[in-house]
C-alpha cells in the first residue's frame, strides 16, 4: 500500500485515534512533560501549515470571487449561529466559565479543522480557505455575549499569543 495522500485520507480517522492512544500513552509514561509546553505552538504551526498547503494557491482567489459564497457564509456566522446562541443561552449553565467555553467554541470554531472536514467531506475547502480573514473576526462576538462577571474572568494575552 503506497503512503500517498489519497491512503493517509482514507484512513485518516484511524491515524487520529491512535496519535490520541499513543499522545496517551506518553503522558503516562512520562508525566514530567512541563518542558515540552513550549512545543506546542511550533507543532500547532505545522500542522495547520501542512493542512493548509493542501489547498492550490489560485484557488483561493477564486474563492474570494464567488460573493453568492461569501454572502451565505457571513449570515450563516454573523447572523445565524449568534441568533441560534442567544436563543439557547438561557439553556447553559450559569458557570460563567463554563459559558465562555460553550460560545468559544460556537462562536470561533478551529478554522483549520473547519477547513480539513470540509475537504475531507468534499466541500469546496478552498473558498472556505480564502474566506478565513473574515471568520476570525467570530470570536469578538464574545463580548456580545459575556456578562461582567465572565468578561472579567477572562484574559487576552493567551488569545493574543496564540493568534501570532
Amino acid at each position: 500500500m503506497p503512503l500517498d495522500k489519497n491512503t493517509l485520507e482514507s484512513r485518516q480517522s484511524v491515524l487520529y485515534f491512535a496519535a490520541i492512544a499513543l499522545a496517551w500513552l506518553a503522558a503516562r509514561v512520562f508525566p514530567d512533560t512541563e518542558s515540552l509546553v513550549t512545543l506546542i505552538n511550533p507543532a500547532l504551526a505545522i500542522m495547520l501549515f501542512v493542512t493548509l498547503m493542501q489547498v492550490p494557491l489560485g484557488a483561493l482567489v477564486d474563492g474570494l470571487r464567488n460573493l453568492r459564497f461569501i454572502g451565505a457564509l457571513l449570515v450563516a456566522n454573523f447572523i445565524g449561529i449568534p441568533l441560534l446562541l442567544l436563543l439557547l443561552r438561557p439553556l447553559l449553565p450559569a458557570e460563567p466559565l463554563v459559558q465562555f467555553g460553550i460560545l468559544l467554541v460556537l462562536l470561533a470554531p478551529c478554522i483549520d479543522y473547519v477547513v480539513t472536514f470540509c475537504h475531507l467531506g468534499r466541500g469546496d475547502s478552498a473558498r472556505l480557505l480564502a474566506c478565513t480573514p473574515l471568520l476570525l473576526l467570530l470570536p469578538f462576538y464574545l463580548a456580545l455575549f459575556l456578562d461582567d462577571t465572565a468578561s472579567a474572568l477572562i484574559s487576552p494575552a493567551p488569545f493574543a499569543d496564540a493568534f501570532i
